[in-house]
């Protein structure tokens, strides 16, 4: 069994949760009261490719209207649940986490209640020491706090994350992140952004966190 004082955080939509379709309902029915142009589907393959930054200018979204759209979004979000799938393997992988004694949480832009809900319609909620949810650019200093709240080590930490905004939270508090290839970014654009890793489906991250953390090796005894 792995040492507990490791902990894996995730982010959840994109990561664990295919909520792209749902979410791009929900900012399409959005656009004629924030005033910005619906998302056509080739719009959204250009995106991929793009930080959030870039998305939030491509949008022309008022800076001030933002945190009121945000808002929104998390709450029209339940009634899309329904049509939200965690990834296939993403079960197996927390279960096998766990049973190899990783310690696992949850920092997202989404809310909290959002993000329980779909993880006990799954059953799988007893599996995360801490769901947190962030602002969209706050994720590195939520994550900091929850470092310091359970006094771990920043090298005991890994974040795992689909868009280039985890790589950068990361980043700002010197943690190592790997990218996933199946959420919102395409692997391209996190590759420009130089995570730990990159790793093309879930069950990747078992070998990925045995690189990390090495077995100690026993001393050949004569």
């Amino acid at each position: 069994m792995q040492n507990n004082s490791k902990l894996i955080i995730f982010d959840f939509d994109g990561t664990l949760a295919d909520t792209l379709s749902a979410l791009l309902r929900i900012t399409n029915r959005l656009a004629p009261e924030f005033g910005y142009p619906q998302i056509s589907d080739e719009q959204l393959a250009n995106l991929k490719y793009l930080s959030s930054w870039e998305i939030i200018r491509f949008s022309k979204v008022a800076l001030w209207k933002l945190p009121f759209l945000l808002k929104r979004v998390k709450e029209e979000f339940p009634g899309e649940v329904r049509n939200v799938k965690l990834f296939p393997g993403v079960i197996e992988l927390l279960n096998t986490l766990k049973l190899q004694g990783y310690r696992l949480g949850i920092v997202s832009s989404n809310a909290e209640a959002n993000i329980r809900a779909l993880l006990k319609d799954n059953q799988i909620e007893h599996l995360f020491e801490f769901v947190t949810g962030a602002s969209t650019f706050g994720k590195g200093k939520a994550i900091g706090k929850l470092i310091k709240q359970y006094q771990c080590s920043k090298a005991d930490v890994i974040y795992i994350g689909d868009e280039i905004r985890d790589i950068q939270a990361a980043r700002s508090i010197s943690i190592r992140v790997v990218a996933v290839g199946w959420g919102f970014n395409a692997p391209t654009a996190l590759m420009d952004r130089q995570p730990d890793l990159l790793i093309t489906k879930p069950l990747a991250l078992i070998n990925a966190l045995a690189r990390f953390y090495p077995a100690p090796t026993t001393p050949f005894a004569a």
